[in-house]
C-alpha cells in the first residue's frame, strides 16, 4: 500500500511539472495576471467577453481547413459557381467565405447564331463542372493549411496549380500529334494551321507580311486608299475551369478579412496600399442607361453602350439617386414614343432603341441630366463604350451587314468599320469621326476602345486630337492583367485608362499589381462586372480598397446590380462615420501624343514631295 501511495504521488508530483512547464512555456500564468491586475480598473460590463478578447490576441494565426464548391446560377439563369472557403479559427472549423461567382462575358459576338451558341453553351456547362471539381479536389488539398490573409502566396498556389495543369495538356496534346504523324494520318491540324496563317506576329508592324492583308479600299472622290488589314492577336486558349483559380482567389481574399474581423475593403486596402490609409474614396459610377450596337435594333453599330458620370466629389447616394432619376426619364421617353415594349432592358438592364445615330443617344442623355436641373459637363458627364473590336469586319462574311430593305445584305469591304449600317469607314476616317462627334458633344469625357489595338497609328493620333478633354480607355485593347503585368508598356500605344476585369484566370493579386502598373503610366482604373452577374457585392469592396476612380456596373436596375450599389451607400456611410471618407479630385486629362515618326529613308522623302505635289494639282 506504501509503495503504491509512493508511486501515485510520484506521478502526480511528476504531472503538476508538465503542467507548469506547459503554462510557462505559452505565458499563460503571465497573461492571465496582466488582464486579471488590468480588468478590475477597466471595469468592463462583460467581463467573459472581456477575457475572450484579450486572449484571441494571442491565438494562432486562422488557416485554411476546406474549400467546397457546388453549382449556383447567375442573373441569367446559367449554372455558376459557389465555393465555401472554411478556416480554422481557435481551433473551430469555421465558415470564413461564401462566393457565388459571376459567368464570365460569352466570347462570341452577340449576332452569333444560335447553333454556335449553343455549342458556348455546352463549353459553359463544362468549364463549370471542371471548375467545381478542382475546387474540390487539387485547390482544396492545396490550399489546406496556408493563411489567407498571404494573398500572394495563395495566387502564386493557384496559378502553379493552373501551369501545371496547362503543362500537362499541352504534353497530351502534342504526345496525340505524334502518335497520329507515327501511324501515317496528317500530324499538323488543320484548325491551327489556319489561325497561324491569319493571327501573324503578336504584336508586330502593321505589314502584310506579318499576318496582315493589304485591302484597296476606295474614298469619296475615287481615290484608292491601301489599307494594311491586321489581325486581332491569336485568343489565348484556357482550360477548362480556369474559373476556378479566381474564385479560389476571391474566396481567400473574403476569409482573411472574416477571420481579421475587419471590413473587406480595408483588407484590400492594406493588400494595395501595404497598410491601411487613413481616408478613403469611393469610386465614381459609370452607370450605363442605354445600350446599342450590332445586336440592337436600328442602324448604330458604333456605340455599344451610353453611360452617365457624376462629377467628382458628388456623394454616392446623391449621385446614384439622380442616375435612377436619369435612367427613369429615358424609360418615360421611349414609352411615350414607342409604346411599353420600349421600356424592357437587356441582360445589364439597359434599354435598347432603335437608334441610328449616336447623336440620337446623346441627346436624349443630356435632355435627361438637363430636366433634373443639372448641368450636362459640369454636374453630370456621358461616357461611351465604343467596343470598336466589335464594328471591324476583317472577314466581309463574318457578319451579315443590315439594310434598309428587308432580306437583301449591304456589300461589305475588309478592314473597315461599320458604324451605323451601310456606313463603314477605315480607321483614318474612324478617327476623323470621332473627333468631329466628340467636338459636338463636350459633356462627354470617356470614350471605350474607339478601335482596335492593331491600329496603334490611328488610336495614337485619335488620342492626339482628344486626349485634352476625354479619357481614352482600353478594355479589349489589353490582354488579361495577369500577361498585362508581363508586358512593357511603349510609346507606341498609350490610353488614359483600363477597364479590368476580376474573372477567369486573373487573380486579386493581378488585379492590384496591374492596378499599380497602370497608374504609374498615368492610367485611370475602371473596375467593372460580368454580364452573368450575382448578388455578391465583393468587386464594391474591392473598387473602393484598390482606390478605383470608376466602377462600371451596368443600368440601374435589378437585385445583382442594387446590391452592388447599396454596399457603396453602407461603405460611404461607414467611412463617413468614421471620419475616414474622401472624394476623388476633378477629372484631369493627360495629353497623349504619337512617338516621334521615324525619319524617312532614302527615295522615300522625294517620293512624299511627289504625292504632295499630285495632292495639291487635283485640288486645283
Amino acid at each position: 500500500m506504501a509503495s503504491a501511495s509512493t508511486r501515485e504521488a510520484r506521478e502526480k508530483y511528476e504531472l503538476k511539472q508538465k503542467a507548469v512547464k506547459f503554462y510557462d512555456e505559452n505565458g499563460v500564468p503571465k497573461k492571465m495576471e496582466e488582464i486579471l491586475n488590468s480588468m478590475f480598473y477597466d471595469n468592463p460590463d462583460d467581463v467573459y467577453g472581456h477575457l475572450a478578447n484579450y486572449f484571441a490576441h494571442f491565438a494562432k494565426t486562422p488557416l485554411i481547413s476546406q474549400v467546397s464548391s457546388r453549382h449556383g446560377f447567375d442573373s441569367k439563369g446559367q449554372t455558376t459557381v459557389q465555393t465555401d472557403m472554411y478556416c480554422t479559427v481557435r481551433n473551430d472549423k469555421k465558415l470564413s467565405a461564401s462566393i457565388v461567382s459571376s459567368s464570365t462575358n460569352s466570347s462570341l459576338p452577340e449576332n452569333t447564331k444560335p447553333e454556335d451558341r449553343e455549342e458556348e453553351d455546352k463549353s459553359h456547362e463544362a468549364a463549370v463542372e471542371a471548375a467545381i471539381a478542382l475546387l474540390n479536389g487539387d485547390i482544396n488539398t492545396r490550399l489546406q493549411g496556408v493563411d489567407p490573409g498571404l494573398q500572394s502566396d495563395v495566387d502564386n498556389i493557384l496559378m502553379k496549380l493552373y501551369n501545371e495543369l496547362k503543362a500537362e495538356e499541352d504534353e497530351r496534346l502534342a504526345k496525340e500529334a505524334a502518335e497520329l504523324a507515327a501511324s501515317g494520318g496528317d500530324g499538323g491540324s488543320p484548325v491551327k494551321e489556319e489561325e497561324a496563317s491569319i493571327s501573324g506576329k503578336k504584336g508586330g508592324k502593321s505589314s502584310a507580311k506579318d499576318g496582315g492583308q493589304t485591302v484597296q479600299n476606295k474614298k469619296k472622290g475615287g481615290k484608292s486608299v491601301t489599307v494594311v488589314v491586321v489581325p486581332d492577336d491569336p485568343k489565348e486558349k484556357l482550360l477548362p475551369g480556369a474559373g476556378s483559380v479566381c474564385v479560389a482567389s476571391r474566396a481567400a481574399c473574403t476569409a482573411a478579412a472574416t477571420v481579421k474581423d475587419i471590413p473587406l475593403y480595408q483588407h484590400i486596402a492594406a493588400l494595395r496600399f501595404g497598410e491601411t490609409p487613413k481616408d478613403m474614396r469611393l469610386p465614381i459610377p459609370m452607370v450605363t442607361v442605354i445600350q446599342s450596337g450590332r445586336s440592337a435594333p436600328g442602324k448604330l453599330n458604333c456605340v455599344k453602350e451610353f453611360m452617365v458620370v457624376p462629377k467628382p466629389g458628388m456623394p454616392l447616394a446623391e449621385s446614384l439617386k439622380y442616375c435612377q432619376k436619369i435612367y427613369n426619364y429615358v424609360t418615360k421617353n421611349f414609352v411615350t414614343k414607342s409604346g411599353m415594349a420600349a421600356q424592357y432592358g437587356n441582360d445589364i438592364g439597359a434599354l435598347c432603341p432603335s437608334y441610328d445615330k449616336p447623336e440620337q443617344g446623346l441627346d436624349i442623355l443630356q435632355d435627361a441630366i438637363t430636366s433634373l436641373e443639372l448641368t450636362p459637363g459640369e454636374d453630370f458627364f456621358i461616357a461611351l463604350n465604343l467596343a470598336g473590336k466589335e464594328i471591324f469586319d476583317y472577314d466581309p462574311s463574318s457578319a451579315p451587314a443590315k439594310s434598309d430593305f428587308p432580306g437583301q445584305g449591304m456589300h461589305k469591304e475588309k478592314g473597315k468599320y461599320e458604324v451605323m449600317g451601310g456606313q463603314q469607314k477605315v480607321p483614318e476616317d474612324l478617327v476623323e469621326f470621332w473627333v468631329e462627334l466628340l467636338g459636338r458633344y463636350p459633356s462627354v469625357i470617356a470614350i471605350i476602345d474607339p478601335m482596335r489595338k492593331q491600329e496603334k497609328e490611328h488610336w495614337m493620333r485619335l488620342c492626339d486630337k482628344i486626349s485634352d478633354r476625354c479619357l481614352v480607355i482600353g478594355n479589349h485593347a489589353y490582354p488579361r492583367p495577369g500577361l498585362l503585368l508581363e508586358e512593357e508598356l511603349t510609346e507606341e500605344f498609350k490610353t488614359s485608362g483600363i477597364v479590368l476585369k476580376l474573372d477567369q484566370l486573373n487573380t486579386v493579386s493581378d488585379i492590384l499589381d496591374c492596378a499599380i502598373k497602370m497608374e504609374e503610366a498615368d492610367n485611370q482604373i475602371v473596375l467593372t462586372t460580368c454580364y452573368g452577374e450575382t448578388t455578391d457585392t465583393f468587386l464594391a469592396d474591392m473598387a473602393v480598397g484598390m482606390n478605383a476612380r470608376f466602377f462600371k456596373i451596368g443600368a440601374p436596375v435589378r437585385g445583382e446590380r442594387i446590391a452592388q450599389f447599396n454596399r457603396l451607400i453602407q461603405i460611404e456611410n461607414q467611412l463617413k462615420l468614421e471620419g475616414r471618407l474622401a472624394y476623388h479630385g476633378e477629372n484631369v486629362f493627360p495629353h497623349i501624343a504619337p512617338p516621334p515618326l521615324p525619319e524617312p529613308e532614302e527615295g522615300e522623302e522625294a517620293s512624299q514631295e511627289e504625292e504632295k505635289k499630285e495632292d495639291k494639282n487635283k485640288k486645283k
